[in-house]
């Protein structure tokens, strides 16, 4: 479909070691095309999960029940009911044993074990014991975690450095907390002291300074010392992120900056939040692209869109997925079965039963597909475009 020139063919034998009539039934649980993460993608052969590498290379084994994508060079996998976190090698440096896991965030991961909470280090130690009901990962060094009902914060020791004496609490981002008292939302900092007394009826956690809370049925915003932003008039209004935020008001959506001004009125049946300085936005029941203006880069003509990733965001029209670039041109056409959003310099199209990995200038990349002799087999092309054609092949059983 998308033609270049160096390709390189390796063929993932499915195993051998399951009887025919087992092998047919499981040869069509095969699934590729996920993102690129850290350099690895996941793939799904006999319905197990593993990963190959930007070569088309097999570079995990597909032995997991389940895996996420990898973060930080860490990803999380599943056996049966129990998960672990894998490196980049493949082997697990949190082993098998946990009900729940969340992937590092300040070092330490959460860990669930017997339906208790605690927090393991990475190399695999528990430094925090499982024993809260309840907790969240770490951050900004403070984790939360409840207690007998109430919510508090523990550092990496698991010593207690906020007491456990609020109703419910958010984990801290921007120098401080949600807390909840008496049916009231106020903020604390990092020593549990109020810096914003608990008097609204719903709060969201600070950004760039800014948080959305709610007084009498309808959401303003504040600063850090109270002051009113902006005045409670609206129905929702998002986390800001460079400088902007989203606002429905009467059922409409519109822009908001950090003054409190709508810079774009409510004027849209939604709009999505910023990705590469661009906002979704619908009309007419179509989706389009703007500015941080307001100006229409895109015009509402998809039925669906994604965010841009990599310069390049998913558009989709009766079912059928393709790319548009950040000045609206469609780069790739709508004729895919589905498409995921770039990353790492890559995205993949599906199309009946063949994935294929394209790069930002639409040129093939990599095709994995079932093979035509073989329905038993998958065949990965890697494409190189800046070469001359060089074809070579090998062969990969899977254990």
């Amino acid at each position: 479909m998308f033609k270049g020139k160096k390709q390189i063919i390796i063929t993932l034998a499915f195993s051998a070691l399951i009887s025919i009539s087992t092998f047919a039934q499981n040869s069509k649980k095969f699934a590729a095309g996920f993102k690129y993460s850290n350099g690895f993608s996941k793939i799904v052969l006999n319905g197990k999960y593993g990963y190959i590498d930007k070569d088309g290379s097999l570079a995990i084994p597909c032995v997991f029940d389940y895996t996420n994508d990898f973060s930080n060079n860490f990803a999380i996998v599943r056996n049966e009911k129990k998960y672990a976190i894998i490196s980049t090698n493949g082997l697990p440096i949190v082993d098998f044993k946990y009900e729940y896991l969340e992937n590092f965030s300040d070092g330490l991961a959460l860990i669930k074990q017997n339906g208790k909470f605690g927090f393991v280090n990475q190399k695999g130690i528990e430094v925090v014991a499982p024993k809260y009901d309840f907790a969240m990962s770490f951050s900004e060094d403070l984790a939360l975690v409840e207690i007998n009902g109430k919510y508090g914060f523990i550092d990496k020791s698991g010593s207690v450095k906020i007491a456990p004496n609020f109703d419910f609490a958010s984990a801290f981002n921007d120098g401080m907390a949600v807390v909840k008292v008496n049916n009231k939302f106020g903020y604390i900092n990092a020593k549990g002291n109020f810096v914003i007394e608990p008097v609204y009826e719903s709060a969201t956690t600070f950004t760039e300074g800014l948080a959305s809370v709610k007084m009498d049925g309808k959401y303003g915003v504040i600063n850090k010392k109270a002051k009113n932003i902006a005045a409670f008039e609206y129905t929702s209004i998002t986390p800001y992120k460079n400088g902007l935020a989203v606002f429905e008001k009467e059922g409409n959506f519109g822009l908001m900056d950090v003054k409190g001004n709508e810079t774009i009125a409510a004027n849209f049946q939604y709009i999505e939040e910023a990705s590469e300085g661009l906002f979704g936005f619908k009309k007419f029941g179509l989706w389009g692209f703007m500015n941080t203006k307001g100006e229409t880069i895109v015009e509402p003509i998809f039925e669906n869109i994604r965010s841009f990733s990599n310069g390049m965001a998913v558009v989709s029209v009766n079912n059928k997925y393709g790319y548009i670039d950040a000045k609206g041109k469609l780069v790739v056409p709508i004729i895919f079965d589905n498409a995921t959003d770039f990353s790492e310099g890559l995205g993949s199209v599906k199309f009946r039963d063949s994935y294929l990995f394209i790069d930002q200038k639409a040129r093939e990349r990599m095709e994995i597909t079932r093979s035509i002799d073989n329905l038993d087999k998958i065949m990965v092309k890697v494409t190189d475009p800046t070469q001359k054609s060089e074809v070579l092949l090998s062969s990969l059983g899977l254990e």
